[in-house]
């Protein structure tokens, strides 16, 4: 697991980094406030924070309060290293928004078994918010999910001046297959080209279903030429796989999809996403209309 350490002694970043690694953690080292903020607004940031509480620029009080106050659903857990050990401290601490708190100089012991209740609450929330947010045909994001994630995405590609692409798909002849076949072998379906499209996709690019059997996809950091190559591999891993139904007969099917995408960067209105997502659900209404089976931009 991934911890961030937020200390601006060189000395204890030191030893604290070297028993962490012993410990099997990854360390994420903050000199200051600031940049233990830039760490976290990163992607796939850790969720497990060591905070000095004195610290140059933005002291670990400040950076708890910007914590809790941002609007991710990711929780951090967050223990407060610190000489001040006072009870009105303490309560300061613990209503800025920290979870727990470590004294200088800490007790390895203590600080270990500290990090490992962090660790269980973490995995606690990570599974409830699993649930929450997932699809439960699909194991994709659902709609709710994946605009509150959409949203801060578009946040953060604004704050570092990215493009940002939104693709949309729409598997052809679906009800055709639920026709022939029954709903059954369409939940199939609609399970095996989630899971390709969600194996074949960037690790950092996310994936949801919008509705019925229409898929939406985020990619971060992409331009139009990079979305387009993107779209066009995603076509033909749909286009290639084979569907085997779960039938005495052993009988397979292939399905396609028609794509639509369109771009997001600092030549249009990154803020309306409402926009953004119509523009790529009418290049698969285009994609559609011109045949199926194909990519369209909607500019």
């Amino acid at each position: 697991m991934q911890i961030l350490l937020a200390e601006d002694s060189k000395y204890y970043r030191t030893i604290m980094s070297t028993i962490l690694e012993e410990w099997g953690y990854k360390v994420v080292v903050a000199e200051n406030g600031i940049q233990a903020l830039e760490r976290i607004e990163q992607v796939n940031s850790p969720q497990l924070i060591i905070l000095d509480w004195v610290m140059p620029e933005m002291n670990g009080l400040e950076v708890c309060r910007r914590i809790r106050a941002s609007l991710e659903r990711q929780y951090r857990y967050i223990i407060l290293l610190t000489n001040m050990t006072g009870q009105e401290n303490i309560i300061s601490g613990l209503e800025a928004g920290a979870d727990d708190y470590v004294a200088k100089p800490f007790n390895e012991i203590e600080l270990k078994y500290r990090l490992k209740i962090g660790r269980r609450i973490i995995e606690l929330e990570n599974k409830l918010m699993h649930m929450a947010m997932t699809d439960t045909l699909t194991g994709l994001l659902n709609r709710r999910a994946f605009f509150e994630r959409l949203e801060g995405e578009v946040q953060r590609c604004q704050r570092f001046d990215l493009p940002l692409s939104i693709m949309m798909l729409d598997i052809d002849n679906f009800k055709s297959v639920n026709d022939t076949y029954g709903h059954q072998v369409g939940d199939i379906v609609l399970q095996k080209v989630s899971s390709e499209i969600n194996r074949v996709v960037r690790k950092y690019d996310f994936v949801g279903r919008y509705g019925g059997e229409e898929l939406i996809v985020c990619l971060p950091g992409v331009d139009a030429s990079l979305a387009a190559e993107i779209a066009e591999r995603l076509r033909k891993s749909v286009e290639k796989l084979t569907i085997y139904l779960d039938n005495e007969d052993k009988k397979k099917i292939n399905v396609t999809a028609s794509f639509g995408y369109t771009i997001a960067d600092k030549n249009t209105d990154m803020s309306n996403i409402d926009r953004q997502v119509f523009k790529a659900d009418e290049g698969v209404y285009i994609a559609k209309k011109q045949g199926k089976n194909r990519v369209c931009r909607v500019e």
